[in-house]
C-alpha cells in the first residue's frame, strides 16, 4: 500500500448546471472522452504519486459506490454523507474514513493540469498554517470569485463573482490541516469556499500556491468540451512524473 497521502476528492454536489444532459447520474460519473471524469482525476493522482483516494460522495453516492466496488481497488474508497452536508461538511464527515495528519483535498469537477502535486506534496506545510490553496490566473474570473493575496502568497480576502478583466482564482486543490475544520459540527451544512476559507484568512492561517494556467472546469457543458479539447491536445498529461 501507499504510503502517501489520500486524496479527498469532493463529489457529493448537485451538478445543477448538468442535470439536463445526465440526470442519471452524479457528476463525477458524467464522461469525458467516453470515460468517466472521475476515472481521469484518479489516473492523474497516480501520475503524481498518490495511489489512494476517498470519493466523498452525496448526490447519487450509490451508483458511486457501484463504480468504485467495480475497480476492485482497495485504494478506492467511498462515504456517503447522511445528508446535504456542503463542501465543508462533507469533507468533516470524510475525515473519519480517513486518518491522515494533513489532508489533500480536490473539488471533483476540475483539473489544475499545470500543478506539480508531486513536488507541492514535498514541501512541508509551515507550522503557522492551517492550509494552501492552489490558485491559477484567468481572464473573465467573474463566476468563480477571486483570491487577493499577498507576495509572500498570504490570502488577505475572498471576493465574490463578479466582472473583472481578469484575476487568481481558487483552483480546487487544498492541503488542510485537520485542525482547520476545528469548531464546525458534524452535522451541520457549512462551506469551504464561504465560511472555512475566509475565517482561515482572517486568521493570518491561509496561502496561495501560484499554479500557471489552465483551470478546467467539466461543471458546464462548455466546459466538457472544453476539457475534452485540452487532453486531445495534451496526451502526456498522465505521464508519470
Amino acid at each position: 500500500m501507499s504510503n502517501g497521502p489520500t486524496a479527498i476528492i469532493l463529489v457529493g454536489g448537485l451538478g445543477t448546471r448538468l442535470r439536463a444532459l445526465y440526470p442519471d447520474r452524479p457528476k463525477a460519473l458524467v464522461p469525458i472522452k467516453e470515460r468517466p471524469f472521475i476515472a481521469w482525476m484518479l489516473d492523474w493522482l497516480r501520475a503524481h504519486g498518490v495511489e489512494r483516494a476517498h470519493l466523498a460522495a452525496g448526490h447519487l453516492a450509490g451508483l458511486l459506490v457501484d463504480w468504485a466496488k467495480e475497480l476492485n481497488n482497495p485504494n478506492i474508497t467511498v462515504s456517503r454523507e447522511p445528508q446535504a452536508l456542503g463542501t465543508g461538511g462533507g469533507l468533516l464527515y470524510a475525515t473519519q474514513f480517513v486518518p491522515d495528519r494533513e489532508l489533500l483535498v480536490l473539488n471533483g469537477d476540475s483539473f489544475l493540469p499545470s500543478l506539480a502535486l508531486r513536488d507541492w506534496l514535498a514541501q512541508p506545510l509551515s507550522d503557522e498554517l492551517a492550509g494552501v490553496l492552489a490558485v491559477t490566473r484567468i481572464e473573465s474570473p467573474g463566476r468563480y470569485g477571486t483570491v487577493e493575496f499577498s507576495e509572500d502568497g498570504r490570502i488577505g480576502a475572498f471576493f465574490e463573482k463578479a466582472e473583472r478583466p481578469s484575476g487568481w482564482v481558487n483552483g480546487g486543490v487544498y492541503r488542510l490541516r485537520r485542525s482547520a475544520l476545528d469548531g464546525y459540527s458534524e452535522e451541520r451544512n457549512f462551506s469551504l469556499e464561504t465560511d472555512v476559507f475566509p475565517a482561515l484568512a482572517q486568521a493570518g492561517a491561509l496561502c496561495a500556491q501560484k499554479t500557471p494556467e489552465p483551470l478546467l472546469d467539466m461543471g458546464t457543458p462548455e466546459g466538457i468540451l472544453a476539457m475534452e479539447r485540452w487532453l486531445d491536445a495534451h496526451p502526456e498529461f498522465f505521464n508519470v512524473l
